[in-house]
């Protein structure tokens, strides 16, 4: 009996290192296919980004960057099926965290980007290998904001949990601008600022973006304060800047006439399709209570002088610092062009994000002018 036993023990204990050893070839055969599909969309990839380097056109460039995004969404799904073999262990979270990166570079989605950032959530949220991961899942929807909840909750790394809620915060004070209910809007901004808070309570001086979260959380708590001053009926906040000749302007300097405040930058696109029915604007309001303001964010003041040299912008230009400028963060520009329309009185009538249209700028401008005629007799 006892040799039976004994011959029994040795049995499992030999299916059990049996056992071991497969699944030990199992991993090393996942890690290996991991291993060829990274190799073989890191060949393909360079050879696309060589020729977007080189694209002839736009349209060649557009092309190739679909191009870019397709060979990202079809690659994606082949590293979810090396994942989801085995989607807890070290090669899982390695083809997982690969999607992750590839969609964020790419701009690519769908359904297996998707469920790479699902698998993440529920088998990867505590692992302090996916801090470098977690810009990436912002630009997700649903499923990334999901993924950063579960890593702010579950993860004991300080640093990734940091990240996580700050990142939450972030993606919050994105939905700012499209929402129009005052109460909606403020209780945005309160969660919001108790992520930033958060965030900066729990390591205060990781790194995001060449800044400590510390630091980058007190200018986004300003620029959230700043976001329920500068709903369309409120006062317009003073601010101050420069010409182009150095010369110390405010906004207030404008009192009495309908004001266009126009955040822009030469390197932008939407900005200068602009310019012509700008051009159209200051010549039909001529001798009107209105004016257009121009603050620029070129980083270098030389860059929007040799411009102006080359187009003709007759108007007001203010230049202070570019991206630093005290109107881009206490008007809380994220995005170019960003515009206020204020009222003869200082009163912020619109806010535009982006071009509305010429039609509809037109007819704003035109309402205001009048009240503004009429106001002064």
């Amino acid at each position: 009996m006892r040799l039976l036993c004994a011959a029994g023990i040795s049995l499992a204990l030999g299916l059990l290192v049996a056992f071991g050893e497969a699944d030990a070839d199992q991993k090393t055969d996942r890690a290996a296919k991991l291993a060829e599909v990274k190799k073989k969309y890191e060949a393909e990839n360079k050879e696309l980004a060589e020729r977007l380097k080189n694209a002839s056109s736009p349209a060649d460039a557009n092309g190739i960057r679909t191009e870019m995004r397709e060979l990202a969404a079809i690659t994606a799904g082949k590293f979810l099926k090396i994942a989801e073999d085995d989607p807890k262990d070290e090669v899982g979270l390695d083809a997982l965290t690969t999607i992750l990166k590839m969609a964020g570079q790419t701009g690519a989605s769908g359904g297996d980007v998707e469920k790479a950032v699902a698998l993440l959530t529920e088998h990867h949220a505590d692992s302090p290998k996916v801090k470098d991961f977690l810009i990436p899942a912002m630009r997700m929807g649903p499923a990334g904001e999901k993924f950063l909840k579960a890593v702010s909750e579950k993860n004991t790394d300080k640093e990734a949990k940091a990240t996580a809620l700050f990142i939450r915060g972030y993606v919050i004070s994105q939905k700012l601008d499209d929402e129009e209910d005052e109460k909606k809007l403020a209780e945005l901004v309160k969660q919001a600022t108790a992520l930033y808070e958060e965030a900066a309570k729990v390591s205060p001086d990781t790194k995001l973006g060449g800044q400590t979260i510390a630091e980058f959380a007190k200018r986004e708590i300003e620029s959230l304060k700043a976001v329920m001053a500068l709903g369309v009926g409120k006062p317009a906040p003073e601010v101050t800047s420069k010409t182009l000749d150095d010369k110390a302007v405010k906004l207030s300097d404008y009192k009495g006439k309908v004001v266009l405040l126009d955040v822009w930058a030469t390197w932008c696109g939407p900005c200068r399709a602009m310019i012509p029915h700008e051009r159209d604007l200051v010549k039909k309001f001529k001798d009107k209570p209105f004016v257009l303001v121009s603050v620029s964010a070129d980083d270098k003041k030389e860059t929007l002088q040799n411009f102006l040299e080359k187009e003709e912008m007759p108007w007001v230009h203010w230049w202070d610092e570019g991206p630093k400028s005290a109107v881009l963060s206490k008007y809380r520009v994220q995005a170019f062009p960003t515009m206020y329309l204020i009222d003869h009185t200082g009163v912020i009538r619109h806010k535009w994000v982006g071009n509305p249209g010429n039609d509809k700028i037109d007819a704003s401008i035109e309402e205001l002018v009048k009240e503004a005629i009429k106001a002064k007799g």
